[in-house]
């Protein structure tokens, strides 16, 4: 076997292709709740706290399923996981076109959309990280880089579908988009290179000291008991939850805080949607800078930009103000992104890629159900979004900090 196809285009870059494309559809319903959040809670008299709620559902149903998809999909590939995956996904936003009562919105979004996310992202990233050895950074940036698309294409777009056709009707329009555009798609996906006769991109002549920013690359293949039992994924665990925590407090909350300061709603979509913008940019240059200057010093970078904005947000009451949070947060937030899947095959190896990556994924599930919960709870009980955002800005310090302590395990040299 080699590394090359028969037609000279290397399959692992189709694969990424593929999985960006049902990225983009998967996380652009997603990351339109906050503009949905609005109305939900004009039209049916709904309190913040009862929306976020559902939200965080969602995302602790997530979380758990991720891990649960991983080993599926270390199994039985992503074409199984990404059929159940879009199924779901489509049943329960055709479902949220009806509800009327908020038992509703946390069984349907909560518990049937979440569960159907939940085999989404990781069975992507673990197989697009099984076709790369060098250029993995690059690989799953230009993979991830989907999230950033759909959210910045489907928040203002679904504001238009809210303004002209009402948002029953746009919820039916995400369900049809997930079955007639992901699906015929995610066929494209193949687990491992050997499904086409291939090696890996970039297995000849590499040798374990070939990257030093990222030492430790696939040497060991740990199993899942292993890599959680090390200091490292513990670690890693608490970053994991980090970024969520705040990037989802953001994406929901966003145009709420936004219009409270008279800002008009089409404007505060936009910047929902630059924040998916802005990220597409940072999670392949990041992921592609982390190949040359390690995860490490990326994840710094990434932690720093998404803390400090948090506090410029305290601030901001023109849309210029917005509009420059959103990309300076979003190009920090993007860049998280492709590292964790990139980070666990350097440090954890393969054989048990999916399943270490979706244990792992529990951790974004807690942090980004307390984010937006936390910020609903604390605007309804004060009339204001101040001490959840500084609440924010703290994780996402700590995280920083974090950054710079973490090391590849058994090894001296920094990651």
């Amino acid at each position: 076997m080699g590394s090359k196809s028969k037609t000279g285009i290397f399959y692992g870059w189709i694969v990424v292709a593929a999985g960006c494309l049902i990225l983009i559809v998967e996380f652009g319903c997603q990351y339109s709740y906050g503009v949905f959040l609005t109305e939900l809670c004009q039209k049916l008299d709904w309190t913040k706290t009862t929306v976020s709620g559902a939200y965080s559902l969602f995302y602790i149903c997530h979380g758990v399923i991720s891990f649960m998809a991983g080993s599926l999909n270390d199994r039985h590939g992503p074409r199984f996981t990404l059929m159940i995956s879009l199924i779901i996904m489509s049943a329960g936003y055709a479902l949220m076109s009806i509800i009327s009562t908020p038992w509703q919105l946390f069984v349907f979004y909560g518990i049937i959309i979440g569960t159907g996310f939940g085999f989404c992202f990781v069975p992507i990233t673990s197989t697009v990280s099984r076709w790369f050895v060098k250029r993995r950074g690059t690989a799953l940036g230009i993979t991830v880089a989907g999230i950033g698309i759909g959210t910045q294409v489907m928040a203002p777009l679904n504001q238009f579908f809210i303004t002209e056709f009402g948002w029953r009707t746009s919820y039916l329009i995400l369900a049809g988009c997930l079955l007639i555009i992901g699906i015929p798609i995610s066929r494209l996906m193949r687990l491992d290179p050997s499904e086409k006769g291939l090696l890996p991109y970039g297995t000849e002549g590499i040798s374990t000291d070939s990257n030093q920013h990222n030492k430790y690359a696939s040497t060991v293949d740990f199993s899942l008991k292993q890599a959680i039992s090390t200091t490292q994924f513990r670690m890693l665990s608490l970053m994991y939850a980090s970024y969520p925590f705040a990037i989802q407090m953001v994406l929901v909350h966003l145009k709420a805080y936004a219009i409270d300061f008279n800002i008009a709603e089409m404007t505060a979509a936009i910047a929902i949607g630059l924040v998916g913008g802005a990220s597409t940019g940072s999670r392949i240059i990041i992921g592609s800078l982390s190949d040359k200057i390690g995860r490490k010093a990326s994840f710094f970078i990434s932690y720093l930009l998404m803390a400090v904005m948090m506090l410029w947000l305290l601030g901001a009451r023109q849309p210029w103000q917005f509009y420059l949070f959103s990309i300076i947060f979003g190009f920090g937030y993007g860049g998280c992104v492709p590292l964790f899947p990139a980070v666990i095959s350097d440090w954890f190896g393969q054989k048990s890629h999916g399943s270490i990556l979706g244990m792992l994924t529990i951790a974004l599930g807690i942090g980004g159900a307390i984010g937006p919960l936390l910020a609903g709870y604390v605007y309804d009980t004060t009339g204001s979004y101040n001490i959840a955002i500084i609440i924010g800005a703290a994780v996402l310090f700590s995280a920083t900090a974090c950054s710079l302590v973490i090391k590849a395990p058994h090894s001296s040299k920094s990651a």
